[in-house]
């Protein structure tokens, strides 16, 4: 909450004076309902109560409300997971039915879709747009990506949600998305952005679009779609310093020295020996790059020193020796710099080509503040822990906490996972507060007074609402 409480104090007190008017007028006929899919952790839901918290802290009677009427993943221990935190009265299991009406729900029951809300948040599947991608895939490729842009797109199309915001990589073909809304009645903006420019240390580049139905919402005169990016420059990339404003450090969300010792007998990863790769390409890279740089070459004595150093550590010693050597080449380039990497924490990727990724330190020989780019299914390790970066704190470098109970009930690869595909707390937060300021809905009658979800609603059992 601190976090997105100083985000917003980038805002004058008339500007957001002006946007609290403006949306607690709305949400008293009608509390802002909002759907979302392809939600992974519902982190915009988080984010946006979180801001509701903020802006709704003050003396005046007029507050926000909103009302979380449905979510939808695919993946069922994402699910689980959004039933323990933020628990939506109705969650589908597969947005490409959503579009018809009817849906699967989380309890196995097949339930209506909402037709009535007004925003619709998505952060549609990246994986055939990233550059990470072996096979990467255009809007109409055929892959996951396409198949839940598109589905999502159809929904819209279906239920024309006031305003739609959409989330996805920096390299997604953000032209052709906007057209796909413009196409369907929409007004489009989109912005790029990195996460580190928005208090949370963790470089992560994205591009965040917000549409609005030409019927049903518009631009505050004078505004247009350049002052909404403005507004997100403000808050991010352009943003004043302010007193008491505090730079985070990745290693600020470190939890404690998680490292553990192996069993003696337990042995690595490898499937053979090191002596039978010697011809392997990986291994040719560890040598080009010891020669170019200058490192002590991994055969030699002290040419393996973060091998040597966690050999008794279960999560180094069963990496297979590729990952380790990069590990060792990492150690060595630090060491180079005068960083003792097993004293001073520096976060690294084994599984990532070395051409790739660097030892953590930056070009003026200190330590990187930044974190790299959390992603779903690359197990960081943090050098003076020999142990990996945990799922809850990779959580938390996306701007989510949750309870230890609930934390309790996944492993660390699961919750990776879900921080590897969310939306970071705090620009998603930045994406409401620059369309709270720069829009507004159109009441066209469609914003009659209606209570929030009730708590025996289709699918969950659960009642999900947010005043203050």
């Amino acid at each position: 909450t601190n976090l997105i409480e100083n985000l917003a104090r980038v805002l004058t007190d008339e500007e957001l004076s002006s946007l609290k008017h403006r949306w607690s007028s709305a949400s008293a006929s009608s509390p802002l309902r909002i759907g979302t899919v392809c939600s992974g952790t519902d982190a915009p839901i988080l984010a946006l109560e979180h801001l509701i918290a903020v802006l709704n802290n003050d003396n005046c009677d007029c507050k926000i409300q909103m009302d979380h009427v449905f979510s939808c993943e695919n993946v069922k221990f994402k699910r689980d997971f959004i039933m323990e935190t933020t628990g939506p009265p109705l969650l589908f299991s597969d947005v490409t039915e959503l579009a018809s009406g009817r849906g699967v729900c989380h309890d196995g029951t097949t339930r209506d879709v909402p037709r009535d809300f007004h925003v619709l948040i998505a952060g549609t599947e990246c994986v055939d747009f990233s550059s990470l991608s072996t096979s990467p895939k255009g809007l109409k490729g055929g892959g996951r990506s396409d198949v839940t842009f598109w589905s999502t797109h159809e929904l819209a199309k279906k239920c024309k949600p006031a305003i739609v915001m959409l989330e996805n990589v920096k390299k997604c073909p953000a032209e052709e998305m906007e057209k796909a809304f413009r196409d369907i009645g929409y007004v489009a903006a989109h912005t790029k952005v990195c996460t580190s420019d928005f208090l949370l240390p963790q470089s992560r580049s994205r591009a965040y679009f917000v549409f609005l139905h030409s019927e049903k919402a518009r631009f505050v005169s004078p505004c247009t779609k350049d002052d909404w990016i403005s507004t997100m420059e403000r808050l991010g990339s352009k943003r004043t310093s302010l007193k008491n404003d505090k730079v985070l450090d990745w290693t600020d969300f470190l939890i404690g020295d998680r490292a553990k010792r192996k069993d003696a007998k337990k042995k690595g990863g490898r499937s053979k020996p090191l002596s039978e790769s010697l011809d392997s390409k990986w291994l040719a890279e560890i040598r080009a790059i010891e020669n170019k740089e200058g490192l002590t070459p991994y055969g030699a004595n002290n040419g393996r020193p973060y091998s040597d150093a966690a050999k008794n550590f279960s999560a180094i010693a069963s990496l297979p020796d590729r990952a380790k050597m990069r590990l060792d080449v990492q150690c060595k380039r630090a060491m180079k710099a005068g960083i003792d990497p097993l004293a001073v924490p520096l976060l690294w990727n084994p599984a990532q080509q070395l051409r790739f990724t660097d030892s953590g330190v930056s070009s003026d020989g200190k330590p990187r503040t930044i974190a790299p780019c959390v992603t779903p299914k690359h197990e960081w390790i943090v050098s003076n822990r020999k142990g990996p970066l945990t799922g809850a704190e990779a959580l938390a470098l996306q701007g989510i906490s949750v309870p230890k109970k609930v934390l309790s009930q996944f492993d660390c690869g699961q919750l990776r996972d879900l921080a590897g595909n969310a939306m970071s707390t705090t620009v998603v937060a930045a994406v409401f507060l620059a369309t709270f300021l720069t829009a507004e809905l159109i009441d066209d009658g469609s914003l009659k007074k209606r209570p929030v979800s009730s708590a025996t609603t289709r699918g969950t059992q659960k009642k999900r609402s947010r005043t203050d």
